[in-house]
């Protein structure tokens, strides 16, 4: 008897259930494209590669793509500026580092000058 009673909770409560609807399970995997530096060289003397690296690696990761280098000391550059470009248009984001660095090097426009002129009251 017992099993009766409880076999009947258990249709009761299916029926009375709610009903959920169906998800479609959409997947969407972002792969962010980052434009970074790669440190080499040794203690006290860095020396930069520019990279094309997937955002979600680390800094010393397999890059997709070298752009070009940086060496501080000297302050020299060696930029693939159409490569740049090219993964600019894409989509990629440079860190603020490198983006600094591109606009020196007029390979994407500085930022403009805000100049403020005095009010002249006649």
């Amino acid at each position: 008897m017992a099993s009766l009673v409880t076999h009947s909770v258990v249709q009761r409560t299916a029926a009375f259930a709610p009903v959920r609807p169906q998800r479609s399970v959409c997947v969407s995997v972002e792969n962010r494209v980052a434009i970074r530096f790669q440190r080499y060289g040794r203690k006290k003397a860095p020396f930069y590669r520019l990279v094309a690296i997937d955002s979600r690696d680390h800094r010393e990761g397999r890059p997709i793509e070298y752009l070009g280098w940086y060496d501080p000391l000297k302050k020299e550059t060696n930029l693939n500026a159409p490569a740049i470009k090219k993964w600019l248009t894409v989509g990629a984001q440079p860190s603020d580092t490198v983006k600094n660095l591109l606009k020196k090097a007029y390979v994407i426009q500085p930022d403009a000058i805000k100049v403020d002129m005095p009010r002249v009251e006649l």
